[in-house]
């Protein structure tokens, strides 16, 4: 569900090839604190965070940057920019527009991957991490689910009970104990109304873009991923999950032993970060980076970004 119209302050940024980013800006809390920066899954923007923002934004500033394509973010004319590459660029650039130079990440999926890549290109950006149902490996047969439950979802539903059954159908596995409440609420995260219609909220051109990029296997992230150590990170896992298994969580541990590691029951791809644990291992991890933050030595300037990196999909 949306979040309240009270809670976002609504701001545009532009690219550095034009197009306009929308920005959810809940920027109320007492500064001291360090801000959130949420960055959605692959067709999703900042109805996916309202909860999280809700209970965060008393205490500290929380962003949701909508990638290119999608919900009010301009589309863009040349579809391939629809890669995740592009779109860290693009959040590079609003966040210099907005003044953030170091903020706590909360990716959730392509959000996530975004978020190693900052690490990778811009690494004093990152006082802390959360990895919600992603990691440097992603299993292909979730990708190929993902990508064939775009290919088929209808442009337009008839109601919202349509659209919540139809979700239900093509992901009870990995969501087996919502009600029914809370497969409309889900419908609600993913649609907009749509002249008094529900319907997808992203670029179409989109599907063909990623659905290209998903006949080749996923490239790891794992270099990536290292460069996510030295400051507090969290991985959230759905158990029914497909994206991320439980075998390559076991190897982000074992790579980076400092890292928390959380698995929700009867949450698949990707959990919803309104279930207490989940929100309860978010707080914990925001108050350890407000602590590193005060003791944190004054940083060196930053490597050149990278100028050539292979767009990846998903």
């Amino acid at each position: 569900m949306s979040a309240p119209a009270t809670l976002w302050a609504e701001r545009w940024v532009e690219t550095i090839d034009g197009l306009k980013l929308f920005v959810a800006d809940c920027d109320r809390a007492p500064p001291g604190r360090l801000p959130v920066l949420c960055l959605p899954g692959l067709t999703r923007g900042e109805r996916d965070f309202s909860a999280l923002a809700e209970i965060l934004a008393p205490e500290r500033r929380v962003l949701t940057i909508v990638m290119r394509g999608r919900g009010k973010s301009d589309h863009d004319p040349n579809p391939q920019n629809y890669n995740v590459i592009t779109e860290t660029g693009d959040i590079l650039h609003a966040l210099d527009g907005l003044g953030v130079a170091r903020a706590v990440i909360v990716g959730t999926s392509r959000g996530g991957i975004q978020a190693m890549l900052i690490a990778q290109m811009r690494r004093s950006l990152i006082a802390g991490t959360v990895l919600n149902d992603i990691g440097p490996r992603i299993e292909k047969r979730g990708l190929l689910r993902i990508v064939a439950g775009l290919a088929l979802s209808p442009k337009r539903f008839h109601s919202w009970e349509e659209a919540a059954e139809m979700l239900k159908r093509a992901q009870i596995a990995q969501f087996p104990r919502l009600t029914q409440t809370e497969w409309l609420a889900y419908a609600h995260r993913l649609y907009v109304d749509a002249e008094g219609a529900p319907a997808p909220d992203y670029d179409w051109r989109l599907t063909n873009t990623v659905s290209a990029a998903a006949d080749q296997d996923p490239p790891e992230l794992w270099t990536q991923f290292a460069q996510l150590a030295g400051s507090p990170l969290l991985a959230i896992r759905g158990a029914c999950s497909d994206l991320l298994s439980a075998e390559t969580l076991l190897e982000m541990q074992a790579r980076l032993p400092e890292m928390r590691a959380l698995t929700l029951a009867d949450r698949g791809h990707a959990p919803f970060l309104d279930e207490p644990d989940a929100v309860a291992a978010i707080r914990a991890l925001l108050e350890e980076c407000d602590r590193c933050e005060t003791t944190r030595p004054t940083p060196a300037p930053p490597p050149p970004s990278p100028t050539s990196m292979t767009p990846l999909p998903g």
